[in-house]
């Protein structure tokens, strides 16, 4: 593919079993764009660029090149045509130099796995530098952090001939700061006649970014736009088939939780070295606090530590009165502490379980799904599906792989999991990292009912700060590993947090 190719799906139609994922379905893309591709969680946008990429095969419907129709049957003949993919995931061989990772399924024949040759190490270095890498091929990849890491997923995607990148929510796990600068990379490569295909649930960076917006809804392209017809209400309209004012966030309404209540969570000058220090705070019962901070400020690890995953240097927790076992996750869970991890399909749920299975999992005694040690199926499943349709889950049913939901549906599906156990304290990194607008208004109305009884608390730590303003009682704002202020989370404003969280 040269710089002047352009690329179509042409009536693109996908079934998986019983679902339509994709229904008659066109895309163009030309030469020197960002054609922004947006819609919910579910809505296809995956699929879609899964059969761009060669992963899926369309059942009806086929890809042009230059007017020409052409058969990507598999990955390495996309690339082979000049498409080439980031993913949404940041996933790498830890143990090997990024360098070694950059060109992993590209190397020729008699490559070294241990080292770089003098001309592997140069294609590298100048990927590298045309993304704005400032760290040596040979870095060993367990030493980068997640910012680095997508810029070395954007320079892999550069390796050969390529002049279509596809990206899939490529500053999900980015900092506003990281962010920015990824996005300037990609106004750069746009520049130089790259073609993009962007997909991502932020609309300020389709603002700032797109050329031409496509539009999907429940497998069914709805909507066109180019940049001088975006209108935010409009685009979330497509998107969802509903106004702007019913996504919107509004500010948490209802009493604020009683201070004079004893804290149902307690930390006491919690340090882990490497990670935080110095860290205290208390939450009441009926509070909502959140913790923000860029990523590396240490606030998924705070919570990693609360729930018992990551053992701390001194301090102590205590729930309800009673302190848990340090690095213990059994003691912090039977405590009545229950996390929801960033990492939804690494941690927050198992893929090649059902939905059923998953929401299973989190039971503790007493909760009536057993009987003297034997499981209650029918329960199980009653219950599961009640779940499902509370989070509002996109799914044929509660018999699907959680692997094969849209990343915003494993959310809530990890989500419903830490509810399901009735936590005491709910511990949540990142909720809507990833997740749709409409998603968005949904998870934040489930946490906002499930304090409306006054027995829980719920902590949420994230680099999207914008998801605390009018929603969080309090927001504790950390910066390298230490908290430097505490905001009332329902008068605060963006910039304050910003200000704080920012070196």
């Amino acid at each position: 593919m040269d710089s002047s190719s352009s690329v179509a799906l042409v009536g693109i139609h996908k079934r998986f079993g019983g679902v339509r994922a994709l229904d008659d379905v066109s895309f163009t893309l030309v030469p020197g764009e960002v054609h922004a591709l947006l819609g919910e969680n579910g809505a296809g946008k995956s699929t879609l660029i899964k059969i761009l990429t060669g992963v899926y095969q369309p059942d009806e419907g086929h890809i042009e090149i230059d007017g020409v129709p052409t058969r990507l049957g598999s990955p390495r003949a996309a690339r082979a045509a000049g498409i080439t993919s980031v993913p949404q995931d940041v996933v790498f061989v830890p143990h090997l130099a990024v360098g070694r990772n950059i060109l992993l399924g590209l190397e020729g024949r008699f490559s070294r796995r241990a080292a770089l040759s003098r001309a592997e190490r140069e294609l590298v270095q100048g990927a590298l530098t045309k993304v704005g890498g400032d760290f040596s091929p040979d870095t060993p990849t367990r030493q980068l952090s997640v910012p680095q890491l997508r810029l070395a997923q954007l320079a892999r995607a550069l390796i050969g001939t390529g002049q279509v990148v596809v990206m899939d929510e490529p500053t999900a796990v980015l900092s506003s700061a990281d962010a920015d600068h990824l996005l300037s990379r990609l106004e750069a490569l746009r520049d130089d006649g790259r073609s993009i295909v962007y997909v991502t649930h932020r609309l300020d960076e389709v603002a700032r970014l797109a050329d031409r917006i496509s539009v999907l809804r429940n497998g069914q392209l709805v909507g066109r736009l180019d940049r001088a017809g975006y209108d935010r209400p409009t685009v979330i309209e497509m998107m969802t088939k509903r106004s702007i004012e019913t996504v919107d966030a509004e500010p948490r309404a209802g009493a604020r939780p009683d201070p004079a209540l004893p804290p149902l969570l307690a930390v006491d000058e919690l340090t882990a070295a490497g990670h935080f220090s110095g860290v205290s705070f208390e939450v009441r019962p009926g509070e909502l606090l959140g913790i923000a901070g860029v990523q590396g400020s240490g606030q998924g690890s705070l919570l990693a530590a609360l729930a018992g995953q990551l053992r701390y240097d001194d301090g102590h927790v205590a729930l309800a009165g009673r302190r848990t076992s340090n690095g213990s996750v059994r003691s912090a869970y039977r405590a009545g502490m229950a996390l929801v991890p960033a990492d939804r399909l690494g941690a927050g749920v198992i893929g090649g379980m059902s939905i059923h299975q998953n929401l299973a999992l989190p039971t503790r005694p007493g909760n009536g799904w057993s009987w003297f040690g034997v499981r209650r199926t029918r329960v199980e499943r009653r219950l599961a599906m009640s779940y499902v349709s509370l989070f509002a889950v996109k799914c044929r049913d509660i018999l699907q792989h959680a692997r094969s939901l849209s990343g915003g549906n494993q959310q809530k599906v990890s989500v419903a999991r830490a509810m399901m156990a009735s936590p005491k304290v709910l511990l949540i990194d990142e909720p809507t990292q990833g997740v749709d607008v409409g998603a968005k208004a949904e998870i934040r109305n489930l946490l906002c009912s499930s304090l409306e009884e006054g027995e829980r608390s719920v902590v949420i730590a994230t680099s999207e700060f914008e998801d605390l303003i009018g929603l969080a009682d309090r927001i504790l704002v950390m910066r390298g590993g230490r908290v430097v202020g505490d905001l009332d989370g329902r008068s605060a404003q963006y910039q304050d947090v910003l200000h704080l969280a920012l070196p």
